[in-house]
This record gives structure tokens, sequence and C-alpha cells, in this order.
């Protein structure tokens, strides 16, 4: 009897060591582009989610979560490196031309690797990070091919705007064998898993079978809640951000509507909720009848929202709740079951939250969201503390701040909007336009990212410290910028605007000119390609955000290659307030890089006085590329190259940054400044970053 007693507990012993009871299984659920219209979050009534529906139950529900920035490029390496957008740089999709671990860093160690470092198998299924999956799981399977479509059935407008009717079986639709990858994972590991599957849909294109469609009769489906003056309280760069007129040109939301395909997307929209809910809930069909339910997690996510005519906005990259608010929510042992907590919370959370749960170590890097496991203990907790969401897009930089009751959202130009979530949930009335609550932005604005620094008296600024933004037109979209660490400069960094949208690409500083006067106008910086400096007090006026606004010029001048003092020129304001320096490409491509910028007041310099002082160095315009052999560092295709540089065929899509299928100058030129840091280790370096950029 004493010796069956031992054989049992041995054998109990044994069992719980090979499933890994000290480590429990995480199953983390992404679903691409899903807003608040399901079952949970209530975002549109006629929204069929039986199964996050059936979740809820067992899960603690943030119903006031955002994303750290309301488009896939940024968001998702937020999320998995705990790292905000305004610090790291990456704020926007047009950041995308660099890889995320550009921006974050090599050190940084995302949520798989932590969990690969500690004993757990990591293993990621389609789209989790946006690129770069490969490397920071164990086992990474990507999404399989794209759905076929019936012929002549749908719409495409534009790459935001397609609907289609899928041509194969469900069991054949790419989310549905990512769902059935993670089944399998689920079923086939019994040692401690951290397992996380991006589901695509919602995002476009909305390509689902037809019995998805049939779901949603077009002559009962209800559009979203909105009001035909809905943006009249909106200062005008607001209303661009409305448009989103950089991808969608002027007028997108009249010409929609008026074509009908307003209530057919939205339809197609819903269609792909309801099929992504499915998927959700094979999941966790097949992790509840697994071992791994015992003691394991499950957390599902959104990356952003997604607007579908309200605030007559489509897509993301929007300030407003409808395209920052996220899904969110956690189950698992000790996790209390049906509750939802209304505090603000942002995704950033999450992080922090895993280690304390299951009492991780901390990574290397610097976390910027707050723990939520005294939240997850006590539902009820006091808490009090405001998250953030950071993006660009139409030329507009903005910021948002969130709170239990209150979201305020601060342009770079200082345009603010407000609104009370709790009594006003779909942000109809812009309350910053009442002085009644000139107390509450006051201290929301204390959580911003940025400020307008005070000018000292000999006018140096630091560039990083100054707010910035950079142009983005219809078509001519691309521009970026960020800021990247660097020993030589004066704070330590400087910001690197890559100007690659064409001709007359932009990057904007914004200065607080508190005395009117006359101002020297200097500043350290470097340009690949010439550029003009213009100078404008900030107007409310969305076409100051246009390319070709007029501004007063106060300098022409030629690319510098180094970090060089300039003298840039000389400018009068004759009115107080927020001005903008306007440094415009005279280019079709180049970078610039800035340390600091200087604004003395001298009211005795002439204004006509714009001359700069350029070093010797001073590089050329980019020339034109004419073809032939290539006499000024520029080729015009890959095959011209390969046969002007045997043996480097490899290096070209290292060396064309903007993927346009040629190398300018500044391209050539960073190629230079990379062999110069890297040295005779530059190739394999180089080898090292396409890699990455692969995968």
């Amino acid at each position: 009897m004493i010796k069956k007693k031992y054989w049992m507990a041995l054998l109990i012993f044994a069992t719980l060591s090979l499933f890994g009871a000290e480590k429990p299984s995480v199953l983390l659920i992404n679903v691409d582009d899903w807003n608040d219209w399901n079952e949970v979050l209530k975002g549109h009534p006629q929204a069929i989610t039986p199964n996050i529906k059936r979740f809820a139950e067992r899960a603690v529900t943030f119903s006031n979560a955002i994303c750290a920035s309301p488009s896939c490029v940024p968001s998702r390496p937020a999320f998995f490196t705990g790292i905000a957008p305004w610090r790291s740089g990456n704020i926007s999709n047009d950041n995308g031309r660099h890889p995320w671990r550009f921006y974050v860093g090599s050190n940084a160690v995302t949520i798989p690797k932590l969990f690969s470092q500690n004993g757990w198998q990591s293993i990621g299924i389609a789209k989790n990070f946006h690129k770069g999956d490969k490397p920071e799981f164990d086992t990474y399977i990507p999404s399989s091919k794209k759905a076929i479509k019936v012929k002549g059935v749908g719409i495409k407008l534009n790459s935001s705007a397609i609907w289609d009717v899928a041509d194969i079986p469900v069991s054949e639709m790419p989310d549905y064998r990512a769902a059935s990858a993670g089944i399998k994972e689920i079923q086939s590991n019994d040692a401690p898993l951290f397992l996380s599957v991006g589901i695509y849909r919602p995002h476009v294109p909305w390509i689902v079978p037809q019995e998805y469609f049939d779901k949603y009769p077009l002559e009962s489906l209800q559009l979203p809640e909105g009001l035909s003056n809905d943006l009249d309280d909106l200062p005008e760069r607001f209303k661009l951000l409305a448009g989103l007129e950089a991808k969608f040109g002027k007028g997108y939301h009249k010409k929609l509507t008026e074509k009908g395909y307003d209530k057919q997307f939205v339809r197609a929209y819903l269609a792909s909720v309801t099929f992504a809910d499915e998927q959700v809930g094979r999941l966790l069909d097949a992790w509840y009848a697994s071992r791994h339910a015992e003691t394991g997690y499950v957390v599902l996510w959104s990356d952003h929202g997604y607007m579908l005519g309200e605030k007559n906005a489509w897509s993301k990259i929007k300030p407003w709740y409808d395209s920052s608010r996220s899904n969110f929510m956690i189950a698992g042992p000790k996790v209390p079951e049906g509750e939802v907590i209304n505090k603000a919370v942002s995704l950033l959370d999450f992080y922090p939250t895993l280690i304390d749960l299951l009492k991780l170590p901390t990574p290397p890097q610097k976390l910027d969201g707050n723990s939520l496991l005294p939240l997850l203990k006590n539902p009820e907790e006091a808490w009090d503390k405001p998250v953030q969401m950071t993006s660009q897009m139409d030329g507009v930089f903005f910021e948002s701040i969130l709170t239990n009751d209150y979201r305020m959202t601060r342009l770079a130009t200082g345009e603010t909007e407000l609104y009370k979530l709790s009594n006003d949930p779909h942000e109809f009335r812009n309350l910053a336009v009442n002085p009644e609550y000139s107390a509450i932005i006051e201290k929301l604005e204390k959580y911003l990212s940025f400020t307008y620094p005070n000018i000292p008296q000999d006018g140096w600024i630091e560039a990083e410290a100054i707010p910035a933004q950079t142009s983005a037109d219809y078509k001519l979209r691309g521009n970026c910028h960020y800021s990247r660490t660097d020993a030589k400069a004066s704070g330590g960094k400087v910001i690197y605007a890559d100007l690659y949208a064409g001709k007359d690409s932009y990057i904007d500083f914004v200065l607080d000119v508190q005395k009117p006067g006359t101002y020297r106008l200097e500043g350290t910086m470097a340009a690949s390609g010439s550029f003009s400096v213009q100078v404008d007090g900030v107007k409310n006026g969305a076409d100051q955000s246009d390319r070709d606004y007029p501004m007063k010029i106060i300098a022409q001048l030629d690319a510098s290659k180094k970090l060089k003092d300039l003298s840039i020129g000389v400018i009068r304001f004759d009115e107080p307030g927020l001005k903008i320096i306007r440094f415009v490409s005279k280019v079709k491509k180049q970078q610039m890089k800035f340390d600091r910028l200087r604004l003395l007041k001298d009211d005795q310099a002439p204004i006509g006085e714009s001359k700069p002082k350029i070093s010797k160095e001073t590089v050329l315009p980019v020339p034109p590329k004419t073809g032939g052999i290539s006499r000024e560092n520029t080729w015009d295709s890959q095959s011209q190259w390969n046969k002007e540089r045997p043996g480097f065929e490899w290096a070209f899509p290292f060396i064309d940054l903007n993927r346009d299928g040629k190398i300018d100058l500044a391209e050539y030129t960073a190629l230079q400044e990379f062999k110069k840091k890297h040295g005779k280790k530059w190739q394999t370096q180089a080898r090292k970053e396409l890699e990455s950029i692969a995968q």
C-alpha cells in the first residue's frame, strides 16, 4: 500500500513537472483592425460575435482600452516590446520604411523572446508583429496564401476599400488555417507554451465566403450613428485627419456615400468580424479542452480600432475613440470572471502586467506601461492613470490622452479637442471650445510627450525637444521623422527626417515665440540635398499642411554633408504665438538631420539677411538620373548596378532604402556612412540587416 502511494505521488509529480505546473501556458489571440463592433463592447448593435461574448464570461474585459498608435506598423511592436511610439520614434505606417527593430534597438527583448529565455516554447502563427516575426519565436508559422475571390462581384476603390466574396471553402481561408495551426499546437504540446496567433480579418480586403455576408442583409443594415454637422466644432486640421486626404484625396466620404458604398463596406466589415469571431471560438474551444487551460492564461487583443463613416472618416490613423479603442481581455487562474473594467488602460500595459502575473524577469528595456495586476486582483481598485496614443498623418502630428472620463487630443500645432466619454461616447461635442473645461485640459496636457520649449537667452534649443511633423500629401506619402542617439550631438540625440515622397516634402518644427521682434534663425544640421527654409505663424487652416502652401522663404540652401552650424536667415514676428519653421526638400529624395536650432532675438538684424554659412564640404544637389554609366553615384536600375558593381549585386536592395528600384545620391551617401561606421565588417552587418528586413 505504501509502495502504491509512493508510485502514485511520483507519477503525479512527474506529470506536473512534464506539463510545467510552475510555468502556466499563455495563448495570445490578436485580431487585426477589430474595433468595438462586437457583442462585448457593443459598438454596433447588429454585430454577431457569440464567441467573444462567450469568452467575456470567463475573462476580465478592459472596456476603456486604447492602442499606443492607431495603425499596425507602430502599434504591434509597441505591444510586444513595451516601448511607446513617441519614445521609439515609430509613430506611423510611414515609419515602416525601416524595420521595427531599427526603432526599439537590438537589446530590446520582446514578449515571446522573454518567454523563450525563461523555459517556455514560443510559437507565433500568422501576423503578430508587423513583419519581422520569425526571429522572435522559437517556431514561426507564416500565414497561408490569400483567398481567391469570385470575379465581378465586389468593389475596389483603393487599398483600404475592398470587399469581395471568397471563392473557396471556409476551411481554406487563411485565417481558418491559422486557427487550425494554433489548434494543432495546443493539442500536440504538453510543455509550457507561449502561443501567439494572428487573425487577419477584419483587416482589408474584406473577403469572406458568402454565408457571412448573408448574415447582414443590406435592406436592414444599420450605419454607425453620426451627425451631419459633427465636424463643425473642430479646428480645420482635425477635419483634414478625418478625410485622410493623403490617401483618399479630397471629398472621399461624400463620393463614397453618394454611390452607396458606405453600406456595402459596413456590411463587408461586419461579415469579416463574424468570420474572425468564429476563428477565435475555434481556438478557445481547443484551449479549454486542453491541459493548458488548467493553469494557463488567454489574452485577446486588437491592434487598434477602425472607422466606417463616423465623423465622415474611414479607415484608421485617426485621433478619435473609434480609431483608437482596442479589444483587450484577459482570462486565467485567479482572474475574476465576467468582470468589465472601464478604467483607462493602454495596450502598453500588457507587458508589465504579464511580468507581474507570471513573475517573469524584467527585460533590459524600460517599459512604458502600467501593470494592471492590481485591477485583475480587485476590479474596484482606485485607478487614475491617464494613457497616451501617438501618431501622424496628413502632415499632422497628434497625441491623445485618455482618462477614466475624458479623451483629449493635441496637435503639434496646438489645436485641441476634448470629449467626456461617460456622457458622449460618440464624441459629438468638442468641449475644448468651452472655457469651463480649461482646468481639465491643463491637467491632461501634462501627460503629453511634447511641450513647446522655452527659448533661452542664447536661443539654442535641442531639436528633439521641439514638436515636429513631416508632410503627407495625396499619393505622396512616405515621409517620416524620428530621433537617434548620437554621442556627438549637443543633447545626445539627432532628429532624422526621411523626405522620400517627392520634391517639396518637408519637416516642420513648431516653436512658441512669446516675444514679438526680429530673430536670427540658425541650426546645427545636415542635408543630403538642397532645401529651402520657410516660416509662418500657425493658422487654423488645413491647407497650411499642404506642401505647396505659401510661406515666407528666408533661405535657399545647398546640401551639407556633415552636421554643421548654419546661419539660416532672419525673420520678424509681429505677434507672439506658435510659429512653424519648415524645411522643404528641393530634390525628390533626401535625408535631413537636426542636432539643434537657434532662434536668437536680435532687433538690429537686417531682415534681408539669409546667406548661409556652409563649409567647403557642401554636397551638390542630387543630379537628375540620365541612364547609362553612372558617374554621379546614382543608378537607374538593379541591372545597371549589377553591371557596374559585379560581386555586389546582393547589396542593391540594402542601399535602395525607399524601394523604388533605383539608387540616388542620398542613398549612396548613406551607404558610405554605413561603411565608415562598421569598417571591414560592413558587408556582414548589411547582410544581417537585409535578412531582418526580409523576415
